[in-house]
């Protein structure tokens, strides 16, 4: 049902963006001619751009009511997709702007471009807006994301905020939405989202720091790159999350401020938080510094891969790599609920199997796959990786279970592939994909 509102919500603001654009851009439709035309269409151009990109700072926002009805891997999909058609309205707008009027004034392309930068009030500022968030475009493109650090990353996308506020003149003192009903409904939309934003990703994560006083107990080494770092604070059984979900840490010392998403790798008990973390990046590498007592600041609990979202009552865990982490949470909570539960986790060596005692001691059935070994069989240690001959023999009732799976992406892209194999609807699969 919440999610239906929120639906009905964007065919709502849509709606009225049209029809406030169709009413002040009459004239430009109706008796404007071929000009007309190409001014009315990037008016609205670029009022959609504007109303995209607030829908892009909903997605990203970390609002709770949002992101626990589509999860943040669907969401992250949607913002993906969502900022690359931005890029159409971000170039149509000042296109058919200047095409528009250029015709009507009888000048040229250039010289009617060069007027609205320099007579046109707000628009230079505006035309540096423009720059921006082609730049965030460009950053976000996978090529170009890939070769690029998080924290760098990052910035660039703290620029949109930048950009949007030397947009916001130009579309409050000019055009659609600069006068009446409109220009209050512009700025209800606007300073709505940036409302929400403001509470979920700034004041809610101050006030929980605030209310739990989160700091680092310990550090401990699990294997040879990956670490679990142990929270403790203040009344931490008030501290509510589901395991499977993860939250954005901020460690207050000094060259790890950068805020990273990592998973909650224990079920919750009132007496700690532990997040284990594998050193695979410049932030990362960094772990193994941390200093007890270091003050952290928890954005969270986020996500949606919990058993809540579960209809059958028999499970199937599926880790690869540091993915063992929410599936380690999950296990712990299943053993306790009692819940028919298997666990296939694979790494490439005994070596790097992570929480093995601890699985032991959840006396759930489990199995360790190994890609890089060449030992036969022995126990619950077995070569090979996760794949549908492996589920088929080791959960041969695979099609009554609720599968969830956590691993590296192109893990999860294999692993996906074997279960469309295996013919197991969609609503049985549960995974979350942590790109930026």
């Amino acid at each position: 049902m919440k999610k239906i509102l929120l639906y009905l919500l964007f065919a709502f603001n849509l709606g009225a963006i049209i029809f406030l654009w169709t009413n002040s851009s009459h004239y430009y439709l109706t008796a404007g001619g071929g000009s007309g035309l190409l001014i009315a269409f990037g008016r609205l151009a670029g009022l959609l751009m504007e109303f995209f990109i607030l829908l892009q700072l909903i997605l990203i926002g970390r609002i709770t009511f949002v992101e626990q009805q589509f999860g943040h891997d669907r969401l992250n999909q949607l913002h993906r997709w969502v900022g690359y058609g931005i890029a159409i309205f971000i170039l149509g707008h000042p296109l058919l702007l200047t095409l528009g009027y250029s015709h009507l004034s009888e000048v040229s392309f250039i010289a009617q471009f060069f007027n609205f930068i320099k007579n046109w009030e707000d628009v230079f500022k505006a035309f540096l807006a423009v720059f921006l968030f082609i730049g965030v475009i460009i950053t976000s493109i996978v090529i170009v994301k890939k070769r690029l650090r998080y924290e760098t990353w990052h910035f660039t996308h703290l620029l949109m905020y930048v950009a949007i506020a030397l947009a916001f003149g130009h579309q409050t003192n000019t055009g659609d939405m600069s006068a009446g009903n409109a220009m209050y409904y512009w700025f209800t939309i606007n300073f709505l989202v940036f409302g929400l934003i403001l509470f979920y990703r700034w004041l809610a994560p101050l006030y929980r720091f605030f209310l739990h006083r989160f700091y680092i107990d310990k550090v401990v080494r699990e294997t040879a790159d990956i670490y679990s770092i142990y929270l403790k604070g203040k009344n931490l059984a008030r501290y509510k999350f589901l395991p499977g979900q993860f939250a954005n840490l901020t460690f207050l010392q000094s060259s790890m401020w950068f805020t990273h998403p990592f998973s909650f790798s224990a079920a919750p008990n009132g007496e700690y938080l532990r997040f284990s973390i594998k050193t695979s990046g410049d932030f990362t590498n960094k772990i193994s510094h941390l200093k007890a007592n270091t003050k952290v600041i928890i954005d969270g609990p986020l996500g949606v891969f919990t058993a809540k979202q579960a209809k059958k009552t028999k499970f199937l865990l599926l880790a690869g790599g540091i993915g063992v982490t929410p599936i380690r949470a999950l296990a712990q909570q299943l053993a306790m609920q009692k819940a028919d539960c298997v666990i296939l986790y694979g790494c490439k060596t005994e070596a790097d199997i992570v929480f093995k005692n601890e699985f032991l001691a959840l006396n759930v059935k489990h199995f360790f796959l190994l890609s890089q070994t060449k030992n036969q069989a022995l126990g619950n240690l077995l070569p090979g990786r996760i794949s549908a001959e492996k589920i088929k023999l080791l959960a041969p009732d695979f099609l009554e279970r609720e599968i969830y799976l956590c691993g590296p992406n192109n893990m999860i892209s294999g692993v996906l592939a074997d279960l469309k194999t295996l013919n197991i609807p969609n609503s049985q699969i549960h995974y979350e994909k942590f790109n930026y």
